[in-house]
């Protein structure tokens, strides 16, 4: 079980929402098809929270809980989203 920390009282799940809320990608990995880091860890890579970079282990923390859904709760959705033609 994923335990939502916060990062500067920013809970991992706030960074995640706010990606994809503001139209960001799905997130697949920390690489993607070049063998770099994804847009999703650059821009974590970018933010300053009360003076502060994210540390690596925060992001890597972060990404690992927007990465690891339920694959019977995928499954579901997937099977949905084809039922209401999407």
């Amino acid at each position: 079980m994923f335990e939502n920390k916060a990062f500067e009282k920013i809970y991992y799940s706030r960074f995640i929402a706010s990606w994809y809320n503001s139209g960001g990608k799905r997130i697949r990995s920390y690489v993607d098809s070049e063998k770099r880091p994804n847009d999703f860890v650059r821009w974590l890579r970018t933010l300053t929270i009360n003076d502060k970079q994210i540390p690596e282990d925060v992001i890597k923390d972060i990404l690992e809980m927007a990465t690891n859904g339920k694959a019977e709760l995928e499954w579901n959705l997937n099977k949905y989203l084809k039922e209401i033609g999407q």
